[in-house]
């Protein structure tokens, strides 16, 4: 679900960056901004991973995205405005913040970097269009298994879902109560397409694709 927002600044242009931003460590779980907060600069993580997210009144949350090292964040507030999602460490981060002014004017002189920011900046739009028509077309199973294939990694032979992907974090990020997630794990599991182990870990057995 997170196709081409895997846009990363490439490591050799960290160097030229460097002078005119500074290094910020995070703890898990700190807020690096809430939705609507004036905007202080571009993030670019170094390491760890950060949620992208909404939160409302009554606690509720939905994740837009999760990124990762080399990725670029508040690009989407570099020409103004205010902060359009709040922002969460997830385990320990390091980020280089860019000032929005010393950004602006990387892009006048560094064409490639202008590029980068544009590229971006379209890849969430299209992000933006894909989860609106997953939400509407789309029932609760597509959308679970879409988001299980795409974050599961390799580990040996097996294609494990991270641990972390609770069945309420899974819930946040499709848009759907975790009674349903749930509901649709526990076919995956009895269909033979996911295995849970003693400790609630999942493994995908078999491609997801079509499942529904």
């Amino acid at each position: 679900m997170l196709g081409d927002l895997q846009l990363r600044v490439p490591q050799a242009w960290q160097q030229p960056i460097a002078p005119h931003s500074r290094k910020r460590s995070y703890r898990d779980g700190d807020v690096l901004f809430h939705e609507g907060d004036p905007s202080d600069g571009v993030y670019i993580v170094l390491s760890g991973r950060l949620k992208v997210y909404a939160a409302g009144g009554n606690g509720d949350e939905v994740v837009y995205t999760v990124l990762g090292p080399g990725e670029l964040l508040g690009e989407v507030s570099l020409f103004g405005g205010p902060r359009t999602a709040s922002v969460r460490a997830i385990g320990a981060v390091e980020c280089l913040v860019l000032r929005n002014s010393a950004a602006q004017d990387l892009m006048r002189t560094r064409p490639e970097f202008a590029a980068h920011v544009f590229a971006k900046l379209a890849s969430r739009v299209r992000h933006s269009i894909r989860m609106t028509r997953s939400l509407a077309l789309d029932g609760v199973p597509e959308r679970v298994s879409a988001l299980l294939e795409t974050c599961a990694v390799h580990d040996g032979h097996a294609l494990r879902v991270p641990a972390e992907l609770t069945q309420q974090e899974i819930a946040n990020r499709i848009g759907a109560s975790r009674e349903m997630v749930l509901k649709v794990i526990g076919k995956l599991v009895k269909q033979g397409f996911l295995h849970k182990d003693a400790r609630h870990r999942m493994t995908i057995l078999k491609p997801l694709a079509g499942v529904r």
